[in-house]
């Protein structure tokens, strides 16, 4: 990794695919600018646990790399888009809802997480409508 990169704080977007890293330094979380991170094609084994400090990240690209763990980045409260394709995970990784995931199993996450959604929001809906109904005087027969 050059070093070089960790004095350009502001720097938002970085393309370090295909470039044989294995790991990242621990100083990474404070290139604070940072939005977008290509990693794709590099020899990761494990997630970069610096990652994990760098919820400002929209756009995490780890494809082609060798990790078979994803620890849980809900936590990561700016991720988007997280592509993990062509890594030997069992399933996909645990994102906040508004992650779009690419990747071994995505699809199937995302259209059984939007399903729950959209199950949520039709609940929510039923019980304003319950509440409103409650709330509302008793209509008076002839009045």
């Amino acid at each position: 990794f050059p070093r070089a990169l960790l004095r350009l704080p502001a720097l938002r977007s970085l393309q370090l695919g295909d470039n044989r890293l294995a790991r990242l330094p621990a100083g990474l979380p404070r290139m604070a600018g940072l939005r977008g991170l290509w990693l794709y094609g590099n020899r990761f084994e494990e997630f970069p646990p610096a990652l994990l400090r760098m919820g400002q990240l929209r756009v995490l690209d780890l494809d082609r790399n060798r990790i078979a763990r994803f620890p849980d980045l809900a936590g990561l409260a700016g991720l988007r888009l997280l592509s993990y394709d062509h890594n030997p995970v069992r399933q996909p990784p645990r994102v906040a809802d508004a992650v779009r995931l690419v990747g071994d199993g995505a699809q199937e996450f995302m259209e059984a997480r939007e399903e729950r959604l959209q199950g949520l929001q039709r609940q929510e809906v039923e019980e304003d409508e319950e509440e409103e109904g409650a709330g509302a005087p008793p209509a008076v027969p002839g009045g």
